[in-house]
């Protein structure tokens, strides 16, 4: 049901006030509702609530409650920077960044310029566990929502309630769209409450506060026992200066006694090469790119850091980093057997790219068709023949504006490959946008030297490495990583290494050889036949 609500009060002798008109309350089956409504503090002996059923039929009401008003405690609104967005089938993803960890955080609100929309939204973190993988954790959920009522007036719900202190600096936003077009979420805010230390100052004087030792235990006082009536001891209130770096502070060493350097390596059998650039020693994150996906074996068993001539041991985050890249796209010439069929031809930068899913989209309005992504391959003898990577359904109609999603399972894609699609009777639609997702896994590496560093890869026969360093796996995730870059690729190849001078023998030997070849013809020219004399 909606309707529209009005609510007056009335107080001892006085006459009825209004205090509320038109206020939108409502259910809806996807679990979104608005049953309460906000009033202006006030002391009242009556209240009396009015449904507005001139447009719908009456709904039954068993029941009110009035929360009594209360001191809300102090809090401040901090701006949140939106940090990455990825559209599934179904839903939006938005990364948030928060901007700090440990906010002790009352609500997060969104701010989404839709006119009408009802959406379900859950907050979550990724938290590390003893084993160095992470886990999915659920913070809050709630409805979103900007309704007209069925008399004109519109209300909205864009905060979602957290109430509980965050340790992670990123929140994950999922909106369940279904089949409604995505929203313009375009900004958003978090409502913290602020963090209040007390402590007995025994004299007057300067204290220090100090923070941001992440190893250091909780401390254990026996003023924790009292701290249910500390509130009410009363004292100073007092804020501390801006926080500052000691100039004492030096960073300890990651993972100390632990050593970098693993065994020696032969690298004849590696074909590509990259420089890994990083700011300082010690613990060190790369994120491969599509070029080194495409290029490593499919489980990354011909990973290795090199640093003088020796291993540096390694390992591979749990859980990759989806990244998308955009081909081109070219509309094919129409075949005259199938004038029916569209056919694109999209192109990767990169051979062999390992890929999870194709996604396009198009400005059609209405449509329904099948997409089938197919590859034109010729055998040693010059046969051609075609290999299916996927299909899928794709559906668009007016309100419900979705994207094409086509699974392509993790195969490694050529360069070159094709869509199509047969429009039956329809006429033809147009595609474009095309981007294609795939997995881009972390490697965490200990540094302790300046020497130059460098990622090899392109062995198809090599086997995965087997380092000590995964018995203090969890120590190495829980550290906190450089990001270090990869540089330009090089070929390792025999086509590429120094040409090394052929050694061209003696001269007496060349001498003695000449001497056999002009022998050999004088041999060969006395059997020839000689020609008939007159």
């Amino acid at each position: 049901f909606i309707k529209s609500v009005s609510i007056e009060g009335l107080k001892a002798g006085g006459e009825w006030q209004t205090l509320a008109t038109n206020e939108v309350i409502f259910r809806q089956p996807n679990g979104a509702e608005r049953l309460r409504v906000p009033l202006s503090t006030g002391v009242w002996e009556t209240l009396r609530f009015t449904i507005h059923d001139d447009r719908s039929q009456p709904v039954p009401f068993t029941g009110v409650r009035l929360p009594v008003a209360a001191e809300k405690p102090a809090s401040v609104e901090l701006p949140v920077e939106l940090d990455t967005r990825e559209e599934v089938p179904g839903e939006t993803r938005i990364t948030l960044d928060l901007g700090a960890r440990n906010l002790n955080v009352a609500e997060l609100r969104f701010e989404i310029p839709d006119a009408v929309f009802s959406r379900k939204c859950s907050l979550a973190i990724s938290t590390p566990t003893p084993d160095g993988e992470s886990r999915i954790e659920s913070l809050s959920s709630g409805v979103l929502y900007r309704v007209v009522g069925d008399r004109g007036v519109s209300t909205e719900q864009l905060v979602i309630p957290v109430h509980r202190r965050i340790p992670a600096r990123y929140v994950l936003a999922s909106f369940r769209n279904g089949d409604s077009p995505p929203l313009a979420v375009t900004g958003a805010t978090v409502r913290c409450y602020p963090t209040v230390v007390a402590f007995h100052a025994s004299q007057a004087g300067a204290y220090r506060l100090l923070t941001g030792n992440r190893k250091v235990s909780p401390p254990d006082y026996d003023l924790n026992s009292l701290r249910g009536s500390m509130g009410a001891a009363g004292g100073q209130h007092l804020t501390p200066d801006p926080l500052r770096a000691k100039t004492d502070f030096k960073i300890p060493p990651a993972l100390p006694g632990i050593e970098s350097a693993g065994a020696n390596i032969d690298l004849a059998g590696w074909t590509r090469r990259r420089t890994v650039a990083a700011a300082a020693s010690g613990v060190i994150q790369i994120e491969l790119d599509a070029s080194a996906v495409a290029r490593c074996q499919l489980e990354f068993a011909d990973l290795r850091l090199i640093q003088n001539g020796r291993q540096i041991p390694y390992l591979i985050k749990p859980n990759p980093v989806v990244r998308e890249l955009t081909p081109s796209m070219s509309l094919l010439p129409q075949d005259p057997k199938h004038p029916n069929v569209s056919r694109w031809e999209i192109g990767l930068p990169v051979d062999g790219l390992s890929s999870l899913e194709l996604t396009a989209t198009s400005p059609a309005t209405m449509f329904a068709r099948r997409f089938e992504a197919f590859i034109d391959r010729r055998d040693e003898l010059g046969n051609s023949w075609t290999e299916n990577l996927g299909s899928a359904d794709w559906a668009k109609s007016q309100g419900h504006d979705t994207s094409l999603t086509l699974n392509l399972r993790g195969q490694r894609l050529p360069m070159k490959l094709q869509l199509q699609t047969d429009h039956g009777d329809n006429p033809a639609i147009p595609v474009e946008n095309p981007h294609v997702r795939y997995s881009a896994p972390v490697i965490v590496a200990k540094r302790t030297t300046d020497a130059p560093l460098f990622l090899v890869y392109g062995n198809p026969s090599a086997t995965a490495p087997q380092y000590d360093l995964r018995l203090v796996q969890s120590e190495l995730m829980a550290a906190e990583p450089q990001t270090a870059s990869l540089g330009a690729e090089e070929i390792l190849g025999p086509d590429k290494r120094e040409k090394i001078p052929a050694d061209t023998g003696s001269p007496w030997l060349w001498l003695a050889l000449g001497g056999v070849v002009a022998a050999l013809l004088v041999v060969v020219a006395k059997l020839l036949p000689q020609p008939a004399t007159e």
